[in-house]
């Protein structure tokens, strides 16, 4: 190795490690300043609050000092070239680790531009190979597009897939030859709708709540409510305005948040591979070789199940999505019947349209019971200790009944061939269609009271991310459970 083939990482990479560390380590802190509720004054002649606030913001000071730090060191260790047909990569200080990978074992490269990679033309590639692993096999966190090329061009070379010449040009350049064919694009309607029906917002909402209740002390709370309610003269009605308002909030930080993050979603596809592109803020474009699907599910949450959207999610060996996915979103709102259209173009080898085996009449009391009895215990707790008020909680229990009769009118499974099919619910409706050789394990079990009627589930486990998707069939015939074990296994 010279000094000539070693490359480095563009220097943007420092304040890259540095936010990245700074946004991990941001919660624990603001958590810490609200609940020690440290009084902050920079004015010399109060000396009880003083000297604290500049002990605080010198141990700040030092805190990004040594991130800082740590992030150059980071920078500056990482190196990596090509030799013998491979990437080479070193990086470390104090254990010096190296990682070869041969380009031939290279499976895909994933380009990501984010906020601080545009303005130098840079990408971030993750180089993902065919081990299986969930994560990328490595991320270079910023090179030049040209050294992204690069990579490319040596991985091609590996798999023989170019051509060069004795004089170094390319002759034959087998993928760049092939168009990628447009399948799909969101619009900004979908893009709405999308965020509009989406579960995030819940998630926002308690966010903004519980962030909220953190500012006792800076927002009079007591006195705009006292004001409020002079005004209205109704203090419930102020409540509702407030979970109007943070409701209004949530729901406009999750459209915004669709949008970012879902704007320009393309999928395109050649003959082997899948390319998903999509990111308004940070670009992203997901590679994903065909023949490493495993599994493909069609996920309904009632909202959008009313009204005839989907969402489409690949379960792919080795994991082809971010680093804080487990699973490809292939389409991630569309309607249903132009989901299956799309889905019958890419997997012609899938049935789509099948006769489901359903839960018997005799398994409804089963769905209706197991759920009930651990809400029982804190709804008799709440309603007896806060009575009268805490006898509201008995309504969950019919809401629990009827999400439980919702699971029964539900599930099913259908076999065609060398494919099953299994529909269930959780809240989502969720259809999912493997193949008989992508099944990584069937188990089926059976409780003392399920045996006394026949009845057995059976849970189907494929492999995707690092722990795998599991579906689960509950409470079925024991005969047809059984015809469908018999089907798994291998022919004699």
């Amino acid at each position: 190795m010279s000094n000539e083939q070693v490359m480095r990482l563009h220097p943007i990479t420092i304040a890259i490690n540095f936010f990245n560390a700074i946004k991990t380590l941001l919660l624990p802190v603001v958590i810490f300043v609200f609940s020690t509720k440290l009084e902050l004054s920079l004015d010399p002649s109060d000396g009880e609050n003083f000297y604290p606030t500049l002990f605080v913001l010198g141990g700040a000071i030092l805190f990004l000092c040594i991130v800082f730090i740590f992030a150059w060191i980071k920078w500056r260790k990482f190196i990596y070239w090509f030799e013998d047909g491979e990437l080479r990569i070193e990086y470390g200080l104090f254990v010096k680790n190296k990682r070869y990978i041969p380009f031939e074992r290279i499976q895909t490269l994933n380009y990501k531009e984010g906020i601080l990679h545009r303005p130098f033309k840079l990408v971030r590639v993750d180089v993902e190979t065919a081990g299986g692993s969930a994560d990328a096999e490595v991320s270079l966190t910023a090179i030049t597009r040209e050294q992204a090329s690069r990579i490319e061009l040596e991985m091609k070379k590996a798999k023989q897939e170019v051509v060069v010449a004795e004089d170094g040009t390319i002759e034959d350049v087998a993928e760049i030859r092939i168009e990628k064919e447009f399948i799909y694009q969101i619009n900004t309607k979908e893009l709405i709708l999308l965020a509009t029906t989406s579960s995030s917002m819940g998630i926002l909402f308690s966010a903004v709540a519980a962030i909220a209740s953190q500012f006792n002390d800076f927002i009079p709370y007591e006195r705009i409510y006292g004001e409020v309610q002079n005004i209205v003269r109704f203090g419930v009605l102020f409540i509702i305005l407030i979970v109007l308002g943070a409701i209004l909030l949530s729901w406009a930080v999750a459209i915004l948040i669709s949008y970012f993050v879902n704007y320009g979603f393309k999928l395109e596809r050649t003959e082997e591979q899948l390319f998903l592109s999509k990111g308004l803020l940070e670009k992203k474009r997901t590679t994903l070789q065909m023949n490493r699907v495993q599994g493909i599910r069609i996920i309904e949450n009632p909202i959008r199940q009313l009204f005839g959207y989907c969402r489409v999610i690949i379960d792919s060996a080795g994991g082809s999505g971010d680093e804080k996915e487990d699973q490809v979103v292939l389409l991630p709102f569309i309607k249903k019947k132009n989901a299956i259209r799309i889905l019958q173009e890419l997997f012609p080898e899938y049935v789509w349209e099948t006769t489901y085996t359903k839960v018997p009449k005799k398994s409804l009391i089963r769905y209706l019971l197991n759920p009930i009895y651990v809400p029982l215990i804190p709804v008799g707790f709440v309603s007896y200790y806060f009575y009268p008020y805490g006898m509201w909680s008995i309504v969950l229990i019919p809401l629990i009944l009827l999400r439980a009769y919702w699971q029964y009118k539900t599930a099913g499974f259908a076999v065609n061939h060398l494919q099953l099919t299994i529909v269930h619910r959780y809240f989502s409706k969720t259809t999912f269609v493997v193949q008989k050789n992508r099944i990584q394990s069937m188990r089926v079990t059976q409780s003392y009271f399920a045996e006394r009627k026949d009845i057995a589930s059976c849970h189907v486990h494929i492999m995707s991310s690092t722990t795998g998707f599991t579906a689960h069939l509950k409470h079925f015939d024991l005969q047809a459970i059984s015809q469908l074990f018999k089907w798994y296994q291998p022919n004699k």
